[in-house]
């Protein structure tokens, strides 16, 4: 189709882009924003399908589709007007497809963002007339401010339509191109100015919050889902909110903070925050995603007062607002280079979002525990937790997903309802719980103790350490110890081993073992004494070779064709070789038109060398096609069913 303007993406795009690439084909409904659309009296079927073409002439967000095939970036296209499809279901048993069918089709297909574009509507009619209007939204185009915009253009029309008048509805003054375009004129230093901001940040990112908890042999892939609604606890959150005069999110992130440390044992604890960029960016209004989870850290390691937490916690909600405007996929790559640094993954996958949802409400007067449906899908998205509060009119919800790798059922239960308790014990002015007396009040089972050496101000696990070090094949033994050098392994090889290929092996082994930490220096024994000693840290003198395997040059050839590289060492990780994160699913797309499947857009982005990620990579049986890889408003809430995303410093800055 041609195409009307075109630029680069939004920045806020690019956290749904690559978050969208990351799950399965199959499971990319759960990013997908679902609501039953209420309708004026008088409605009918035509005045919806007349409305929603005038809202496709109006905004170039619902006809823009996405070339991630484009060099040097990829681009948003805006499509010329056309009408938008309307689905129509019955509920009449007339021989098709019922409703429910329709609705769940509509909702379940994963969004094609080369050809969809970004809205779905179908309209169910019973005799004829129309009853309902579902709409399915792609969470890369929308949020809780752009929905909030339609909804308003979309109320206008169908007024006007029903009482047969004029539409009145005044210019759009912000598309996404024009953001696009906006974005990508801005001067260099302001930019590099607002990521140093996230550097620093990521620098103090602890490696793992859960690395004391965490089992992935337990049950892998299970996860669980639960809810507490808990009608005192709005009035509670904003009485704290209104005494330290902070907004209610800095509020929730406090307890959130505290009682994360609680459960995990650590006294540094960080978490993905949803901020929104619109103020920061200028463009409040624009009809596209502007929020992405931002890295939050929280230092308790001198055990503070409740009060001091919930300062804290609000300067970390400012400082995220006034940063919020850069490219996502520059923090991705601030992530993977810092775990190169560390020599382990700098995990922060736990995700913290603040909801209104007012004037609905919660529909109970007492506090209500539920068991929801496992996740399954959200579990494919790396995450390893997602904590959700949501304010109605006349109530809180706390909502938790959580992988059974980091916590069980009863983990889970205790973790909402100790929330909870430690907001109502502040709801007396007199109270001030320190983190460890809060910790108490939650009443976790503690986490297993487990050996750690402290080393640079990291926890390590010597033997995990050892163990992966051990995968190698090369290798007979392994002891780890610590000294002045840093983290020491005196390995004992069958076969010629350099500390280089012991480097390059942990580096990603310590993926894959929690609290495993590449060493900082190798002392290599022959196990037959035939050789002498070698010793380093394993830095290489020369790139590695490429091994004798089609996938390591297959993965090293589609790296550098779709980043512009003229090289690729395997030894490197993605991002060290020169890759960026906003081309990752280019690079997917490229292995599976190879007829290679099994990485993914966290496999790719993290710190694992090039060559160790070629253990995962597999014969899909056939080369892909080359190519990018209720009720109420509608609202997004990270997926699922319609709930409104907003709070300042999470959502879209509508806190109060």
């Amino acid at each position: 189709m041609p195409v009307s303007r075109s630029a680069q993406l939004c920045w806020g795009q690019h956290y749904h882009l690559l978050r969208y690439h990351q799950v399965p084909e199959v499971s990319r409904h759960e990013a997908h924003i679902k609501a039953e659309y209420p309708l004026p009296d008088g409605c009918t079927t035509e005045h919806v399908r007349r409305a929603l073409n005038h809202l496709v002439r109006r905004h170039e967000g619902l006809r823009t589709v996405y070339d991630l095939d484009a060099h040097p970036w990829p681009l948003q296209r805006v499509e010329p007007p056309a009408p938008l499809p309307l689905h129509e279901a019955t509920t009449e048993d007339d021989g098709t497809p019922p409703p429910a069918e329709v609705i769940r089709r509509l909702s379940d297909t994963a969004f094609d963002i080369t050809r969809d574009w970004p809205l779905r509507a179908c309209a169910v009619t019973t005799g004829g007339r129309l009853k309902r209007l579902h709409l399915v939204f792609n969470h890369l185009s929308f949020d809780d401010v752009s929905l909030d915009v339609l909804c308003h253009d979309l109320d206008a029309v169908l007024a006007a339509r029903t009482e047969d008048r004029p539409v009145t509805l005044a210019p759009v003054a912000q598309q996404p191109v024009d953001l696009a375009r906006y974005e990508a004129a801005r001067p260099a230093g302001v930019v590099e100015a607002a990521l140093d901001h996230w550097r620093g940040e990521v620098r103090r990112l602890p490696d793992d919050v859960f690395l004391r908890r965490r089992d992935p042999h337990r049950a892998p892939g299970a996860a669980h889902a639960a809810s507490f609604t808990v009608p005192s606890l709005l009035a509670t959150a904003r009485a704290v909110a209104a005494r330290h005069r902070v907004w209610p999110s800095a509020v929730h992130l406090a307890a959130y903070a505290v009682t994360l440390a609680a459960y995990t044992g650590e006294r540094a604890v960080a978490h993905r925050m949803y901020t929104s960029q619109r103020d920061a960016s200028g463009f409040p209004s624009v009809l596209t995603c502007m929020s992405y989870p931002t890295p939050a850290v929280l230092d308790l390691r001198d055990d503070p007062p409740f009060s001091t937490v919930l300062r804290r916690a609000a300067d970390r909600v400012g400082q995220a607002m006034a940063h919020a405007h850069i490219p996502y996929d520059r923090l991705l790559e601030f992530i993977a280079q810092e775990g190169l640094r560390r020599g382990r993954p700098v995990r922060v996958a736990s995700e913290l979002n603040f909801l209104d949802n007012a004037p609905l409400s919660c529909r109970t007067r007492r506090d209500r525990f539920t068991w929801n449906a496992a996740p399954t899908d959200w579990t494919t998205a790396a995450s390893d937790l997602y904590f959700r509060v949501y304010e109605w009119s006349d109530g809180i919800t706390l909502a938790l997903q959580a992988v059974e790798e980091v916590m069980d059922r009863d983990a889970a239960e205790r973790f909402l309802r100790g929330y909870a308790r430690l907001l109502a014990a502040h709801a007396d002015p007199g109270t001030d719980l320190t983190v460890g007396q809060a910790a108490e009040l939650a009443g976790f089972t503690p986490a297993a103790e487990r050996p750690l050496l402290a080393v640079a101000g990291q926890n390590v696990d010597a033997e995990q350490t050892a163990a992966a070090l051990r995968e190698h094949p090369g290798v007979r033994s392994v002891t780890v110890r610590h000294d002045d050098r840093g983290l020491v392994a005196d390995v004992v090889a069958d076969r010629p081993v350099t500390p280089a290929l012991l480097r390059t092996h942990a580096l990603g082994a310590a993926h894959d073992r929690p609290g495993a930490r590449c060493p900082d220096w190798f002392r290599v024994s022959d196990a037959g004494r035939r050789l002498p000693p070698v010793e380093g840290d394993g830095s290489p003198a020369a790139p590695r070779p490429p091994a004798d395997s089609q996938a390591e040059r297959d993965l090293l050839a589609v790296t550098a064709e779709a980043n512009g590289l003229r090289a690729v060492d395997p030894a490197d990780s993605y991002a060290a070789a020169g890759g960026r994160a906003l081309r990752m699913p280019r690079v997917l797309a490229a292995l599976r038109a190879r007829g290679w499947e099994g990485l993914t857009i966290d496999l790719l982005g993290g710190a694992r060398p090039l060559h160790t990620l070629t253990d995962r990579m597999r014969r899909s049986g056939h080369a892909a096609d080359p190519g990018p890889a209720g009720g109420g408003r509608p609202r997004p809430d990270g997926g699922g069913t319609a709930s409104p995303a907003t709070g300042a410093g999470m959502g879209e800055g509508r806190d109060r």
